[in-house]
């Protein structure tokens, strides 16, 4: 009998157009993933980008942008199973299950909702309407454990930023299994991404569209060059301790706006041409118009095959809708199976109409 294959969950919020942050910090990594011996599902979470919705905003055309950019990166449907959360309705249920055993002040320890108080004026929480924060936005890391628990996940590859609501969808599946006397739930285990984190084209501390700092795997050869002459660069070169040129050693003594350019320089150019302005750095000499043309250009070569990819005759809204209902009915089977029996220990038995 053949092992079963390891399951990976993983999922990113519908945006649109895709930048750099999203491609060093997670696509690559998926693309990587589906080359080796386990079940990847990676999920589009369209109920989550609703927590902090303000106005309608159209999450379904974000959604197929955001698609055929992934196949256009590489991501292949037959390979991976890439569905849409909201394709999923069982995973409300769950949702809604889990939220019968999870505490409120378990809740107001997760991190977005934290971060989330602490952006309101001074903190208040007192307004006439009392607590401002949504529940959907509270209950973010219930949703969450549901997305991971639904497909029986093993290893949920996440940022430092999401760690800690991987951690509180293994609590929450130990509590119930606790409580009901039953192994419905398997217990995820979070792994780290080995991901980058790219610093936002404004020297920010994170690039992405919100912060108007992010630079588009899209954006055409005009757009990306008017974006890199917008790095802020420093007039002085400064000097660099020690004689190593690797990246490590040189870009965190760098001003943010430098760091930018020689972090996405060393991503994307030959290492003789990095090295070669790394030289121009050390010497003192005044050559930032030249690097950022140089930038631009490896950055536009890096963009044209996924600008072809993206407009392919094969990658297209229809195609894209496509695997999208294939793949829900993948991974439909063990999200009810998980459901069914989340039920079953609860005491209200399996449903009758899916029945």
């Amino acid at each position: 009998m053949a092992e079963k294959q390891e399951v990976v969950l993983s999922g990113i919020r519908p945006t649109g157009r895709l930048h750099y942050g999203n491609y060093f910090g997670a696509i690559k990594q998926f693309v990587e993933l589906q080359e080796q011996d386990q079940l990847c599902y990676y999920f589009i979470a369209d109920y989550h980008a609703l927590t902090t919705a303000k106005e309608r905003v159209d999450y379904f055309r974000y959604t197929l942008d955001m698609l055929r950019t992934y196949v256009a990166c590489g991501l292949d449907p037959k390979k991976s199973v890439i569905y849409r959360q909201s394709d999923l309705p069982c995973t409300a249920e769950l949702n809604l299950l889990l939220s019968m055993i999870s505490n409120i002040g378990h809740l107001e320890r997760g991190t977005t909702y934290k971060d989330a108080i602490a952006k309101l004026p001074g903190g208040n929480t007192d307004g006439p309407d009392g607590n401002p924060i949504s529940y959907g936005l509270m209950g973010y890391p219930i949703l969450m454990a549901a997305d991971i628990l639904i497909v029986q996940a093993d290893k949920v590859p996440v940022g430092d930023d999401q760690r800690q609501h991987v951690e509180m969808a293994s609590d929450m599946a130990r509590k119930f299994n606790h409580r009901f006397n039953c192994e419905a739930l398997k217990i995820p285990q979070g792994v780290s991404r080995n991901a980058l984190r790219l610093p936002g084209l404004d020297g920010g501390t994170k690039m992405g569209k919100s912060e108007n700092n992010d630079l588009g795997l899209l954006d055409d050869p005009k757009l990306v060059l008017k974006k890199v002459k917008t790095i802020p660069t420093s007039t002085d070169p400064g000097p660099i301790q020690g004689d190593s040129d690797a990246p490590a050693d040189i870009i965190p003594q760098l001003a943010p706006g430098l760091a930018v350019i020689y972090t996405l320089l060393d991503l994307l150019a030959p290492e003789d041409v990095y090295l070669d302005f790394v030289g121009k750095y050390r010497r003192g000499e005044k050559f930032y118009g030249m690097l950022k043309n140089t930038l631009a250009e490896h950055i536009n070569d890096f963009n044209a095959p996924i600008i072809d990819g993206f407009h392919a005759e094969g990658n297209n809204d229809e195609s894209v809708k496509q695997f999208l209902m294939e793949n829900a009915e993948k991974v439909t089977p063990v999200a009810l199976d998980t459901v069914e029996n989340c039920r079953e220990a609860m005491g209200i038995g399996r449903s009758l109409y899916r029945a």
